[in-house]
């Protein structure tokens, strides 16, 4: 009994300890998300997804500042270039938005609110395609998993040494 007390007590400290860490990183993020999940939606989706990358690279900068302010300042035209290369209704917007705890490519998606750009296509009633593009392009294809995984869970399968 005192073994799991002292465990419990470990693992309580830890998390405590976690919560208390700042990380002043800061990123960016994109989300396409289609009219709908119909292969003609889909589709031009990918093709979104293309545009919106190649845009993206162009805007980078290095500095986190440059980088958002490239994308505000560009952003209509973008949004312009967009529906006349798709031939339909597109929305751009930036703003913060939460994606909870994931992984992919043996990287971390915090669950924390980051600024996203935002192209919705049509109604946008389909599954979106996300990335992290800020401090680097760590782009997610729509096709893969993304698995979602518990800190608590984590931390106790370390305890255990699996």
């Amino acid at each position: 009994m005192r073994k799991l007390l002292f465990i419990g007590i470990i693992i309580m400290v830890i998390i405590v300890a976690i919560l208390n860490i700042k990380d002043d990183k800061k990123e960016i993020r994109v989300r396409v998300i289609p009219n709908s999940d119909e292969a003609f939606d889909l589709r031009i989706k990918e093709k979104a997804k293309d545009i919106t990358t190649y845009y993206l690279k162009e805007a980078y900068d290095k500095d986190y500042n440059t980088f958002e302010n490239n994308i505000r300042t560009t952003m209509k035209k973008f949004e312009s270039t967009l529906k006349k290369e798709l031939k339909q209704n597109v929305e751009v917007s930036l703003s913060n938005h939460t994606l909870y705890n994931k992984t992919y490519n043996n990287s971390a998606v915090k669950n924390t609110s980051e600024l996203t750009l935002y192209v919705i296509l049509g109604s946008g009633n389909g599954s979106n395609w996300w990335g992290t593009v800020y401090p680097e392009f760590l782009l997610v294809n729509s096709s893969e998993e993304v698995k979602y995984e518990s800190l608590i869970l984590s931390i106790f399968n370390k305890l255990k040494g699996e």
